[in-house]
This record gives C-alpha cells, sequence and structure tokens, in this order.
C-alpha cells in the first residue's frame, strides 16, 4: 500500500492505493516574513523618568498627518465660499480635531451652489453684452448708410442700386476720407 500525504493550505489529503480521504484539520495562513518594528527607545530626563521614544514608523505618521492635515487646510483656505460662516484666515489656522469634525459635505454643497450661481451670472452678463455689440453694430450700419447718403451728392452718385449701395456703406470711411482730402485741398476763393 503506497500512502503519499499532500498539504494544501487548508486540508490534508492521504492517499492509499489510489484512492484519496480528506481529513480536515484547521486552516493557517501563509506566513509572511514581518517587517520588525522597533521598539520605543527608552530617554531618560533630567528627573530620571523614563520616557519612550517614539518609534520611526510612529513619527513618519505624524509627518503625513500634518501633511494631510496641511492639505486640507490649504484647500478650504482657497475653495471657501464667500457666504461660508468661517473666515479664510480661521480656516486656515484649524487644528486637527476641528478638522475631522468639520462638515465638508456642507462646505463643498455650498461651494458648488455658488460656483454654478457666479457661472449664471457670468453667461447673464456674457449673453447682455453680446446683445449690446448686435445692436450697436446694427447702428453702426444704419449710420455709415445715412453718411453714404449724406455724400453721394458731392460724389455725383445717382445709382439706386441697393445691392451696391450696401457694399459703398460698407467702405463709406475709405469714402469719407477721400473727401475730406478732396475738400482740404480746395482753397476757399
Amino acid at each position: 500500500a503506497v500512502v503519499s500525504t499532500q498539504s494544501t493550505g487548508e486540508k490534508e489529503v492521504t492517499v492509499k492505493n489510489g484512492h484519496s480521504s480528506a481529513s480536515r484539520r484547521a486552516y493557517s495562513p501563509p506566513s509572511f516574513p514581518h517587517k520588525k518594528v522597533k521598539a520605543e527607545q527608552p530617554i531618560l530626563t533630567s528627573t530620571n523618568h523614563i520616557e519612550r521614544e517614539p518609534s520611526r514608523e510612529v513619527v513618519n505618521l505624524k509627518k503625513i498627518q500634518n501633511k494631510l492635515a496641511e492639505s486640507l487646510r490649504l484647500s478650504l483656505h482657497y475653495f471657501s465660499p464667500p457666504s461660508w460662516p468661517t473666515k479664510k484666515e480661521d480656516l486656515i489656522n484649524l487644528d486637527l480635531d476641528k478638522l475631522l469634525e468639520f462638515p465638508l459635505n456642507n462646505f463643498f454643497d455650498t461651494y458648488e451652489v455658488n460656483l454654478t450661481e457666479l457661472i449664471g451670472q457670468y453667461q447673464e452678463h456674457a449673453s447682455t453684452a453680446e446683445k449690446r455689440a448686435e445692436t450697436a453694430e446694427e447702428k453702426l450700419h444704419n449710420v455709415r448708410k445715412l453718411v453714404m447718403q449724406l455724400l453721394k451728392p458731392s460724389l455725383n452718385y445717382t445709382q439706386e442700386n441697393s445691392e451696391e449701395n450696401e457694399e459703398i456703406a460698407d467702405n463709406v470711411d475709405e469714402i469719407l476720407a477721400a473727401v475730406v482730402k478732396e475738400t482740404n485741398k480746395i482753397p476757399d476763393s
């Protein structure tokens, strides 16, 4: 009879003459080499009390915690909505406990509402400015046509073709400059 035993981590399988039988044993997770953590080093103070020096990992965690807290303070400071009750200067000075209790959801909801209102105001302002520009352009075009009609007698222009009038009205500044130049050449008699 051939007997072989194989361990699969969770159960042990025994094979006898080609037939397997399973017997259960407690699961043991695979072991990994653990990183050795230095114990805190004792420090003697002037009063001969022994204090523990924090381990390197604790110091690193404190540094990470401080950096995250500083990043959050800066974010709160720069993204503070105008209607937020806390002043920006106070947000930058929040201690860690107040940062942990800070109502971030309410803060960012207020920020989003104010940003949406601001974008709406800018869009409304842009729309109003665009309408004013269109109105001014239309008025300018009409004034150019009127100036052209005033210039027609001095140019001995008699043709009434509306398409050509439009083209001439678009070039009225050049025509007006030429008329002014001609008028300045003629001496007063």
